[in-house]
């Protein structure tokens, strides 16, 4: 279960990326190492993540690193835990 939480954090880390424009949504794919069906919900949060973070003004890092933290967050609670303990 653990291997598959990070796969799909990297997944979503990678796909940030990809919406940047830095690498190829394939590339992400390929990074992640996920099946297409679960790549395609990673790459759908990273979206939300980067436009959140494109609409917010400030530090632009800052933003990712919060919106991404609070992702990790509530996908860490669906599986009955915290990242850090």
């Amino acid at each position: 279960m653990a291997k598959e939480k990070v796969k799909h954090m990297s997944g979503v880390f990678a796909s940030v990326f990809a919406h940047a424009g830095h690498i190829t949504k394939e590339e992400a794919k390929e990074i992640s190492g996920m099946a297409d069906h679960e790549f395609e919900k990673a790459y759908d949060k990273a979206a939300t993540i980067s436009e959140k973070v494109m609409e917010g003004g400030g530090k632009k890092m800052d933003k990712f690193l919060e919106h991404f933290a609070k992702e990790i967050e509530e996908y860490m609670a669906h599986f009955g835990g915290k990242l850090f303990e």
